[in-house]
């Protein structure tokens, strides 16, 4: 890294070569006539060190003066005779700025002509040519010989590349520089402003983040090229000197931002969205804490962890897009650039390699353009992207929206038909009010689970199982089909026929016990939680297909109906127990419970228990009917000893 140590270089007491100047010469014409020493102690004076006996001078060997990071002041000395007819010279310096900045030039007769000192707290106005970069005129007569000293301080490394050029070269090296500047910048506040008018149109936060990205790298290169510093702040040179690590940690943290809204990581990557908070606080925390003590350090520093960032940020692009999310392809693919530019920049700040800054600026500015454009592909994917989803989004709505009205149609038919049911109860046998008051209850829930399904914004309930809606639907259209349908020649004689029992169709086998639980379950679910209860059941391997499917589903219905009515908090729990040779299934709820004789005497039809009658309304017609249909079967219920509270009853299926 630091040439004049490890490069082979001529010790001891250092002779100055004459350099002939014939025309504008870059650093590597230079090399092999450069005479170098670093003074740890920044004492050394231009007189001293012009003798051609002055010590610690040594003879680089290389193509670009580098001595890594130092705080040491660097001296340069070359002996030059001018062979041409032209006495007007600029000392080309391809840097920006440096915290101290001394040109002399020593004459034969001894004097020494002062042609820049600028140091830390020099404004921009200090330097003699308006430039960006470093230049400083020289005054060199045909055919004579002068020693040219160069003495500089770099706040970051200390690498230097500089050429010799002629007033004109120089002009026309500048005019070529400041037209690409020109162009460079017009392009990038050409996209700043295109993503600042998307925001106020759009009103979406990924337009801000890369606006605050694409400014950041905007004054990154500014900075770099030495324009910030002649027209942002001219007059503060202490920022100048760290305007690198604002603008580079701006780079990261604004890269960062812009990956998280772009990726969406808070939602679909946390481990990434943890990363990227992550290399926004590491950077943070260098600059807090490094900026004062060692700014030097804190650049090298920041010039790795850039590297990292975008090797981050490519990283993050590909995991989205592999996990699925093709919209962001444009937005990986943007970041190979970036990687290829910083790894240039870590090659020649960090490793030591010798790349002339204005390749590495170069490559920034192809790097961003090219980025800018990715970044506003990936966008435009993206929105391209979402407006597809939304079309899908729409059409499933309309789906949806069908399948809602079926639903309320079928709804209303119930109604109707539970209307004229209630009607002929009043004239008909006690089955038919057995009927009517076992479609009351499911018929409820089953209004409660429609219109969530109904409901449109934040409060749909989409947690309802299709099947079990079409399960309870099923159910109900059964029972009346089955039970209820009117007389031929009566007003609603032109109802369809029901469809087959709950679960069954005519081609298949019964349904399973657990099934026909599950679905009476499902089925009581809205109106357990309307009313702030539990409702559970527990699936078995005890499982058989049941025959009288409609027949079961009415007891076990009458029970939860029951236990849900008179339970006031906790829950109700179905599940199936093995005994011996028959299976039981069981219902236990929280509520006020019943002792022996209160059953004994609740069985009977129309009876209800005094202090249920205070609590709820009903006809006390629930538990004699279940009792019934299982006697009535070839089943039984039972009740059952309960540790705490509440009721426990059994259904006792023979084998």
């Amino acid at each position: 890294m630091c040439l004049l140590l490890n490069a082979p270089v001529v010790r001891g007491q250092a002779l100055c070569p004459v350099l002939d100047l014939t025309g504008p010469m870059r650093t590597e014409a230079l090399m092999g006539h450069i005479n170098a020493l670093q003074d740890p102690t920044r004492a050394r004076s231009p007189a001293e060190l012009a003798r051609p006996d002055a010590p610690g001078f040594a003879l680089l060997d290389g193509t670009i003066p580098d001595f890594g990071y130092t705080k040491s002041k660097i001296w340069l000395r070359l002996c030059l005779r001018n062979q041409t007819d032209i006495s007007d010279w600029r000392l080309y310096v391809h840097e920006n700025f440096f915290q101290v900045f001394d040109v002399h030039l020593a004459h034969p007769d001894g004097t020494i002509t002062t042609v820049v000192k600028l140091v830390p707290d020099s404004p921009f106005a200090a330097r003699p040519i308006p430039d960006p970069e470093m230049i400083a005129p020289l005054n060199i007569q045909p055919n004579k010989t002068v020693t040219l000293l160069i003495g500089y301080r770099s706040g970051g490394a200390s690498q230097m590349n500089f050429s010799l050029e002629t007033r004109d070269s120089f002009t026309a090296s500048a005019i070529k520089r400041t037209t690409k500047n020109s162009i460079f910048y017009g392009m990038m506040l050409l996209l700043i402003a295109v993503a600042l008018f998307s925001l106020l149109v759009f009103r979406h936060m990924v337009f801000l983040a890369y606006s605050s990205y694409a400014a950041a790298a905007l004054l990154f290169v500014m900075h770099g090229d030495g324009t910030a510093f002649q027209y942002l702040w001219p007059t503060l040179p202490g920022l100048n000197s760290n305007a690198s690590v604002f603008t580079g940690g701006g780079l990261i943290v604004s890269g960062a931002a812009y990956a998280r809204v772009f990726l969406q990581t808070r939602i679909r990557h946390p481990y990434i969205d943890k990363l990227l908070w992550g290399l926004i606080a590491l950077t943070c925390t260098l600059i807090a804490t490094l900026l004062v003590p060692n700014p030097q350090i804190l650049k090298k520093l920041l010039i790795m962890l850039s590297l990292f960032s975008v090797l981050v940020f490519t990283a993050s692009g590909l995991i989205s897009y592999f996990s699925g999310h093709k919209e962001v392809r444009f937005y990986a693919l943007a970041w190979f650039g970036a990687v290829l530019s910083s790894g240039l920049m870590n090659l020649r700040h960090v490793v030591g390699l010798e790349i002339p800054q204005e390749v590495v600026h170069d490559s920034i500015r192809v790097v961003m353009v090219l980025d800018a454009m990715m970044m506003g592909l990936a966008i435009a994917d993206r929105y391209n992207q979402m407006r597809r989803g939304r079309q899908a989004a729409l059409e499933d709505n309309l789906v949806a929206t069908r399948q809602r009205l079926e639903l309320n149609r079928r709804l209303a038919d119930l109604q109707a038909r539970l209307d004229l049911a209630a009607q002929l109860a009043k004239s008909r046998d006690r089955h038919i009010q057995n009927v009517v008051h076992d479609l009351r209850q499911p018929l409820h829930a089953l209004r409660l689970t429609v219109m969530n399904l109904t409901a449109e914004g934040p409060t749909q309930d989409s947690t309802v199982p299709p099947q079990s809606v079409e399960a309870a639907f099923t159910y109900l259209e059964t029972l009346i089909g089955e039970h209820l349908e009117p007389e031929p020649g009566n007003a609603f004689s032109a109802t369809p026929p029901a469809p087959p029992p709950v679960g069954q169709d005519e081609t298949l086998e019964p349904p399973g016990l657990q099934a026909i639980l599950g679905a009476v379950t499902d089925m009581f679910q809205p109106d357990a939680t309307a009313k702030g209860l539990g409702l559970r059941h527990v699936p078995s391997r005890i499982d058989m297909p049941v025959a009288q499917a409609l027949v079961l589903t009415r007891i076990v219905s009458n029970l939860i109906s029951n236990a849900i009515k008179y339970t006031d908090s906790g829950g109700v729990l179905i599940g199936t127990r093995r005994r011996g040779a028959s299976i039981r299934i069981e219902v236990h709820d929280t509520g006020p419970g019943m002792t022996h004789a209160e059953f004994t005497h609740a069985v009977g039809r129309n009876v209800r228990l005094e202090r249920s009658r205070r609590k709820t309304k009903g006809k006390g017609l629930g538990l004699a009917i279940a009792i019934d249909l299982a006697a009535r079967n070839n089943m039984r219920i039972e009740r059952l000893e309960t540790r705490g509270t509440g009721t426990g009853l059994a259904i006792v299926i023979p084998a």
